[in-house]
């Protein structure tokens, strides 16, 4: 018997330290992955406009670079420049595809309700297939034609609203993976200022939380596994230390007493059996896998096997 609670002892180590061991060889993987996706993309974006104006006697140049204000009825085109560069570090190919869109929206009640919207599409290409992609999309921007499009929205309706139109370049690299860069331009202000936005953190965030929490969820699972089997491996009341610990009461006898359910109470715990003997300064007799005492009378007994 001790053999074989010997060899199962020897069994929930060898579990332990291979559960370590793989979890450090997963931890160390997922590491590996996890930097190497930090950097899976060399990314460039170089998108730019610049605003022409209508012929006009006041401002001597009819070209004016990005990142300033502008009057609206001075405005005749906007140059918009698409760059937007993608390289796999990783030698693998990028399967995207992209659309370039125009959208109208008008809104109420200061920009909180959102009562209409149009989509143009200048631009759609699928199934792009490369280790770089390179996107130089250039468009030429009729402001005119889009303020006089909301004016006779507004004139049919009898309306007055506050409307943006957004220029996007919207990049599909898989479910997951949508980065884009977003022109917004004001349409009914006398004063335009014309904002950029670029949107990446799809290409490393998204994923990165995703993995990070199934490295949580399943490291939490691992660590009460290992807990639980540790519990068992060093139990205050495993036997084989108790015994070993109390050897010097414990006397091994060839022969088993005659027993009558009347003078018998079976333990469920080793420990109690060993407290009653050291309490009463009583041997405890051992009989194969039963271990019992006497005392008045009465057989206190504990059974291995029935506690397996």
């Amino acid at each position: 018997m001790q053999n074989k609670r010997k060899k199962v002892r020897l069994l929930i180590i060898l579990t332990i330290i291979i559960l370590f061991i793989g979890i450090l060889i997963w931890e160390i993987t997922y590491f590996w992955t996890n930097i190497q996706k930090n950097n899976v993309y060399e990314l460039k974006n170089e998108t730019s406009y610049e605003v022409t104006l209508r012929p006009n006697t006041y401002f001597l140049n009819n070209k004016i670079k990005a990142d300033n204000y502008y009057i609206a009825n001075s405005i005749n085109t906007i140059d918009i420049y698409f760059n937007y560069y993608l390289k796999n570090k990783m030698e693998e190919n990028i399967n995207c595809s992209y659309d370039v869109t125009i959208t109208l929206k008008s809104y109420a009640d200061n920009g909180t309700k959102l009562i209409w919207t149009r989509d143009f599409q200048l631009k759609s290409i699928n199934d792009i297939n490369q280790k770089e992609i390179n996107i130089k999309e250039n468009y030429n921007l009729n402001y005119q034609y889009y303020v006089n499009y909301v004016k006779a929205f507004q004139e049919y309706y009898d309306i007055k609203t506050e409307t943006y139109l957004y220029v996007k370049l919207d990049i599909q690299i898989d479910e997951k993976t949508n980065p884009y860069v977003l022109l917004t331009i004001p349409i009914n202000e006398e004063i335009v200022e014309i904002t950029m936005k670029e949107d990446n953190l799809s290409l490393e965030d998204n994923k990165r939380d995703i993995d990070l929490n199934e490295m949580i969820f399943f490291d939490l699972i691992v660590i009460v596994i290992i807990i639980v089997l540790s519990k068992i491996l060093f139990s205050k009341n495993d036997e084989d230390t108790i015994l070993k610990e109390y050897h010097d009461i414990i006397i091994t006898v060839k022969n088993k007493p005659n027993m009558t359910d009347n003078n018998i109470i079976c333990l469920t715990k080793l420990k109690d059996l060993i407290n009653i003997a050291v309490n009463n300064n009583i041997n405890i007799f051992n009989y194969q896998n039963d271990y019992y005492t006497i005392m008045n009378n009465t057989y206190y007994i504990y059974i291995i096997n029935n506690n397996k």
